[in-house]
């Protein structure tokens, strides 16, 4: 992990903290200035992984540590050129949310009833970035049961499904290459899915990971699958007697 990845889950665990608190001035002022950091340096962790050098404003000076680095707006374009720019969406959401943290940075914070939907799809961008194009476990760095509760209220019922089931498929297609989707649901190979215990969701697997992993929750899942019923339960709970 690098030290920009460090920092940029370090303000993104800030943010989250401030985000869970009561909606209020300081909350969300807070709230707001850490997850724009935070954004900002997920973005250089991507150019940073594509060459260390692509974080630096000027690549053609000799590199020391206090040389500047690229802003926001150079490393969106920065990553444009390399051909792994962000869809419009995306970038809309993170002009958004700098223009209020820019608000906040040069002149006062205005509490507004929109920054409640600004901070959400602030922090759905995060997760998405970190899990989809970084490929990072951000349960590693922040607890699952928080991560968790971030996810319920940022995205609906039906992001949670789609989003769930893209990482399912996703998973199949790197655990077995051959296999299509248009032919069959599922990999011969592959024994299905069962109910999480956590979110009553049929996308937990068990077997195939480290500990059982359900792709809904998207965390390790301490479960186990009965022997008698075959239903699924975290361990040390029970089922069957």
């Amino acid at each position: 992990m690098s030290d920009i990845y460090a920092n940029a889950v370090d303000s993104l665990r800030i943010g989250i903290e401030h985000f869970l608190k009561e909606p209020g001035y300081s909350s969300r002022k807070h709230a707001i200035l850490t997850l724009f950091h935070a954004i900002e340096l997920f973005l250089k962790e991507q150019l940073y992984r594509t060459n260390p050098i692509l974080i630096y404003r000027n690549i053609d000076a000799k590199i020391t540590d206090d040389s500047m680095t690229v802003g926001i707006k150079e490393a969106l374009t920065r990553l444009e050129n390399l051909g792994l720019g962000l869809p419009k969406q995306p970038q809309e959401v993170i002009e958004r949310i700098q223009k209020r943290r820019n608000r906040i940075e040069h002149h006062r914070y205005d509490h507004k009833e929109e920054d409640e939907t600004i901070i959400s799809e602030s922090l759905a961008f995060i997760l998405f970035f970190a899990d989809g194009v970084l490929k990072a476990k951000l349960e590693n760095d922040v607890s699952p049961e928080t991560l968790r509760e971030i996810k319920s209220l940022v995205y609906d019922h039906q992001d949670r499904h789609w989003i769930a089931m893209h990482r399912l498929e996703q998973w199949m297609y790197e655990t077995w290459p051959d296999w299509n989707n248009e032919e069959s649901n599922t990999p011969d190979e592959f024994g299905g899915t069962l109910d999480c215990p956590i979110c009553r969701k049929s996308y937990l697997v068990i077997g195939y990971h480290d500990k059982p992993f359900c792709f809904h929750c998207n965390t390790s899942i301490d479960a186990v699958e009965c022997n008698d019923c075959g239903r699924t339960y975290l361990a040390g709970e029970g089922c069957c007697s």
